[in-house]
């Protein structure tokens, strides 16, 4: 997808009005993504149903990033606990884009912090809201369409899945405020945005459901989750970021673990100042703020899952569509 993406950019940033080359650019990737994967599975659905389930399977998990997001976070916490800083610096790209050269080790834990939580949002709620939401439409459609099997309804799931992170990828790839992309991206930023506005919001729910499920469950050693603290700064905070979603999550997250987050980030070079999000008696983001920070996510993408799988089951069973 993202070879795609970028292969077709260069002839569509060649137009001499740039945000109106970047509106065609975002639709016709997104379109031409769609049609090859909808080739690829209707010939893996005529050959054999388990050989699409295999290929359905293999896209979404591919899509669904709580492993990476957990591999990734761990490597830096091991490394900044063995005292390899450099090495973190090193990694943290794996993560957060700003400038890590110079972060010192509380600076680096908040960038893990950050994109942990960000991420559970774009890289686990809203591919599972958007899967559930193909397959649903499958469902509606199925009379129509008068097709037999359940492999086309997957289908449905995983194109939905495959559309959102297809603009996901171009708001990652050019919905920045660069010279470069400030006009050409702008549409892919915005499209990013909306995709994502219902989501986060139904993944910060379940953000701070997991927080109270924690805070039962392993504050008894040592007191680490504040789910309190989290709806007030989720309150006070949420609308405290750049993107329109990204402080959905990470507010809950600051107030969870009673950490600072967003701040001064350098980009480039150039300097980026955030709203702190966070408030005044909250300690900087540690070493351990990225294990309690991965415990949270893991937490909701299983809230998550369990919520919309429920949702299938009683459509499916109350015969809905």
């Amino acid at each position: 997808m993202g070879r795609i993406a970028v292969y077709l950019e260069k002839p569509f940033y060649s137009f001499s009005n740039k945000f109106i080359s970047g509106i065609l650019f975002n639709i016709f990737t997104v379109f031409t993504i769609s049609v090859i994967f909808s080739a690829i599975s209707c010939i893996f659905i005529n050959i054999s149903a388990l050989l699409s389930y295999v290929f359905f399977l293999y896209i979404l998990t591919s899509f669904l990033s709580a492993g990476g997001l957990r591999y990734e976070s761990l490597k830096i916490y091991n490394l900044l606990e063995d005292g390899g800083i450099k090495a973190a610096r090193k990694n943290l790209p794996s993560l957060a884009g700003r400038d890590s050269e110079n972060l010192n080790s509380s600076e680096i834990s908040r960038a893990v912090v950050e994109s942990v939580s960000e991420n559970t949002g774009d890289g686990i709620g809203s591919v599972i809201f958007y899967f559930s939401a193909g397959l649903i439409l499958g469902l509606i459609l199925k009379p129509a369409i008068n097709y037999t099997g359940a492999a086309e309804i997957v289908f449905f799931g995983v194109l939905s899945a495959v559309i959102y992170k297809s603009i996901n990828l171009l708001d990652s790839l050019v919905g920045y405020k660069s010279e470069k992309y400030e006009k050409f991206g702008k549409f892919s930023a915005r499209l990013d945005d909306a995709a994502n506005y219902i989501p986060f919001r139904l993944t910060s729910f379940f953000m701070l459901l997991s927080v109270i499920i924690l805070s039962f469950t392993l504050n008894k050693s040592k007191k680490r989750y504040y789910p309190a603290d989290g709806l007030r700064s989720w309150i006070r905070f949420r609308k405290s970021h750049p993107s329109p979603n990204g402080g959905q999550l990470e507010s809950i997250t600051a107030g969870a673990l009673k950490i600072k987050l967003g701040g001064v980030n350098y980009y480039g070079g150039v300097e980026s100042k955030r709203p702190v999000i966070g408030f005044e008696n909250y300690e900087p983001a540690g070493e351990e703020s990225i294990i309690d920070a991965v415990i949270i996510m893991e937490l909701t993408s299983i809230l998550l899952i369990i919520f919309y799988a429920a949702t299938l089951i009683c459509i499916i069973s109350f015969k809905l569509f």
